[in-house]
């Protein structure tokens, strides 16, 4: 948002009538890619017992065998050393009677799209049929697997049964072969476990079915996960910092100072001059390193409204000229999908009825791409509302009966149908609330004197609220700044009393309130700069 001495919200500068404070602006969270590799493991089997793994031979009777380790005279590990497998066989039980032993895998915490792999066969030429399930559990770190041979515990949904109709003939593999599963279907990520179940009915030493299995390489790997970036993030460490701009120079054309404290950091606050009175500031991140960059736009004609944008990685300065005035600079984000924040503008229809248009570039002094979407009197909420990484088209617009709806072009090219939410006076602060890696659609308003959020997830599709902050003083500045991807009410307050100047931040996930003082009163806070 450009400098004013009043703070003026750019919905009052747009001649909107604001049902809020005029210090009501906020922010978009860009997208990008992460990857909860800490979770990722292999297993070779190497050893038996598997550390960390657990068994349960719920065969009734019980046989003298349980899994164990490869045995090469009966066939080689696909990998590593000979015997570097697990195995089960007949002995799992008696006579001829149900077998139901279970090998449990570590707890994760899963989410759609997630990867198990894993190889297992049989013997060669097997005249006794073999059977196995894969069958997870969503309850945390639970181990139930019931009782008897027929029970499942907590493991009721199953992922994968090979040969349930035991056949012969290679129905079960009788050559390593490598089995993949992908998780699908989970509300949101879940704690749970993922175990195999030697499963053979009429099994046993006299049974017709059951003779040996082996299960081999072994992974899990979290799906990559299109996460919200932590907005005004100057060290890409996945927290919103605090960051306040100050007019140094006095008067409209006065030099700006940007303030700011690295987030969970003892570092001093450090600043750096950049922009005038008078520029838009558009934090992002321009050059693809992970931190965000120190940026403005700056008015004018066309050819010569322009980006200044300081590059963290290089810290040179990138000077382009695009737009004009009148255009909206806080759409800036990536609409390729390549990492990097482009250029952008939103351009409103001059007159009632005439459309908007967004316009974009991807590349340094490359070709613009525009995209028509909207109309007069509408406001951009930009962000990644299907998360593919790649912004998306997103307008409000006055529903009429005192309601808001949200229009939506993805960046596909697909046309969602409309979302009633709120009211057409509700302040857009939209980002990743629940954590899906999804914008969710979230607006702020003024109720009896505090700030209400509501936000609807897009995970669940639930609708939620929270009241946090004073109407009547404070600065909207949303962001991640517990660092758990997820975005947190936050408010930034000024006072006329010296150092007592602070944000205060909500945590979505808990609830925890924190306070950081920064910033004098006459100060904007840099997360702020993208309210519509």
């Amino acid at each position: 948002m450009s400098w004013t001495t009043n703070f003026e919200s750019w919905r009052s500068f747009l001649n909107r009538a604001a049902a809020v404070s005029m210090v009501f602006l906020g922010l978009w969270f860009a997208a990008g890619v992460s990857n909860a590799n800490a979770q990722a493991f292999s297993e070779d089997f190497a050893v038996v017992p598997v550390p960390g793994w657990t068994t349960q031979n719920n065969s009734l009777p019980v046989g003298t065998t349980n899994w164990f380790q490869g045995n090469t005279a009966v066939f080689p590990a696909q990998a590593g050393a000979t015997n570097s497998y697990i195995g089960a066989n007949f002995n799992n039980t008696t006579g001829t009677n149900t077998i139901s032993n279970w090998l449990i895998a570590p707890n994760r915490t899963m989410s759609n799209g997630d990867v198990y792999k894993f190889w297992t066969r049989t013997t060669t030429a097997n005249p006794f049929p073999d059977r196995m399930q894969v069958r997870l559990s969503t309850n945390g770190a639970s181990t139930n697997v019931g009782t008897g041979p027929n029970g499942l515990g907590d493991f009721t949904t199953l992922l994968l049964d090979i040969n349930p109709m035991y056949d012969t003939g290679g129905a079960y593999p009788e050559v390593w072969t490598e089995f993949t599963i992908t998780i699908s279907g989970l509300a949101g990520p879940t704690s749970g476990r993922l175990a195999f179940r030697y499963f053979v009915e009429l099994g046993g030493p006299t049974g017709d079915n059951s003779n040996f299995i082996g299960i081999d390489t072994f992974s899990y790997t979290p799906a990559p996960t299109v996460a919200a970036d932590a907005p005004v993030d100057f060290n890409g460490d996945g927290r919103t910092d605090y960051v306040v701009t100050r007019n140094t120079g006095g008067g409209p054309s006065g030099q700006i100072t940007w303030f700011w404290n690295l987030n969970n950091s003892a570092n001093p606050t450090a600043a750096s001059a950049w922009g005038l009175a008078a520029d838009f500031f558009v934090s992002e991140d321009f050059d693809g390193d992970d931190k965000d960059d120190i940026a403005v736009w700056r008015p004018g004609a066309a050819t010569v409204a322009s980006f200044y944008i300081l590059n963290s990685a290089t810290m040179t300065a990138r000077v382009e000229a695009f737009g004009q005035t009148g255009d909206d600079p806080t759409v800036v984000g990536d609409y390729n999908g390549d990492g990097n924040a482009d250029l952008a503008v939103y351009r409103g229809g001059a007159n009632a009825g005439d459309p908007s248009t967004w316009f974009y570039r991807t590349t340094a002094n490359g070709p613009v791409t525009y995209v028509s979407w909207g109309q007069n009197g509408d406001f951009p909420a930009p962000g990644d509302y299907d998360g593919n990484g790649s912004n998306d088209f997103v307008v409000q617009r006055n529903a009429g009966g005192g309601q808001a709806g949200f229009w939506t072009l993805l960046s596909t090219g697909t046309i969602l149908p409309v979302t009633i939410f709120g009211t057409p006076t509700d302040v857009i602060v939209p980002g990743d609330y629940d954590g899906d890696g999804k914008t969710d659609i979230a607006t702020v308003r003024g109720v009896s004197g505090s700030i209400q959020w509501h936000y609807l997830a897009s995970s669940n599709n639930s609708v939620n609220f929270i009241t946090f902050g004073a109407a009547a003083t404070d600065f909207p500045v949303p962001g991640d700044y517990d660092g758990d991807g997820r975005a947190d009410a936050a408010v930034w307050r000024p006072s006329a009393t010296a150092n007592q100047s602070a944000f205060w931040t909500r945590s979505t996930a808990s609830g925890t309130v924190t306070t950081f003082a920064l910033g004098a009163n006459g100060d904007y806070p840099v997360a702020n700069y993208n309210t519509h």
